[in-house]
């Protein structure tokens, strides 16, 4: 059912704020929730990404943070990790222009769950 994710752990970025100038610094938390079963997780990535909505093609702008560990997450159980990251100063505020920090928890048997989370940047 690991495969399937089907009761998997899932993760959940919480940002404290969803509106940024650029080179502003971004806070937040990683949820991390337990699953149906024990689970053991191999590292958690979190990169900032933008789409151009004319196109619908996405780049990676840079990895925001990667987390190594070797931890077991218990069925039901919830742990959090402490989220900051500065933005690069040379993010566009535009209406074409769309940017997102896409998280994904990755498990010793290489299973991910994703996690998407919409900025705006503003003037």
């Amino acid at each position: 059912m690991n495969f399937l994710k089907i009761g998997s752990a899932s993760i959940d970025l919480v940002l404290h704020e969803t509106e940024f100038l650029p080179g502003a610094n971004v806070k937040g938390c990683f949820y991390l929730k337990g699953g149906w079963v024990k689970q053991k997780i191999k590292r958690l990535e979190c990169d900032l990404i933008v789409k151009n909505n004319e196109t619908n093609q996405e780049t990676m702008v840079e990895a925001a943070t990667t987390i190594l560990m070797s931890k077991v997450i218990d069925p039901n159980s919830m742990c959090e990790f402490p989220f900051s990251y500065k933005l690069p100063i040379e993010l566009h505020h535009s209406d074409v222009l769309s940017y997102r920090f896409h998280t994904r928890l990755i498990f010793t048997n290489e299973v991910k769950q994703n996690d998407h989370d919409e900025i705006k940047i503003v003037r």
